[in-house]
């Protein structure tokens, strides 16, 4: 097990989807990630238009050191954002992004989010690179 990290970016607001995916993913790669996915969000919503590519990469826990370098790539990068990280072993949300938590996060899961945790050395340091960007 280990940590799923997802990633968008906004596909009308980018000249080359292809070329932007192909970048994340040579970094999942570079970074040694598990395996990857993507999916397309459209949400014609009034508020929140949103046509979206999705890319979730998976980590497992040996590569933490990996997975801050892939963290610290995706938060440099103007085109991406950083939508949500989740724990598979504690089955918990460590991060969520402000689009996260308003639109796709459920009430139980806001509070379960929400609630003072006990974090162990590993999500302190993920959660300290994930800060520092902000």
């Amino acid at each position: 097990m280990g940590y799923n990290i997802e990633v968008s970016f906004n596909i009308l607001k980018n000249s080359s989807v292809t070329e932007l995916q192909d970048i994340v993913k040579e970094k999942a790669e570079e970074c040694g990630c598990d395996y990857y996915y993507e999916d397309y969000e459209y949400e014609t919503n009034v508020q929140f238009k949103r046509n979206h590519c999705i890319m979730t990469i998976v980590f497992s826990q040996d590569n933490l050191f990996y997975l801050l370098n892939f963290i610290k790539f995706i938060r440099s990068k103007k085109c991406l954002y950083l939508e949500l990280i989740y724990d598979e072993d504690s089955r918990s949300i460590l991060y969520a992004s402000q689009y996260y938590i308003t639109q796709k996060m459920n009430k139980f899961n806001y509070k379960n989010y929400k609630k003072d945790k006990i974090y162990s050395f590993d999500e302190n340091l993920i959660l300290n690179i994930v800060k520092k960007n902000t």
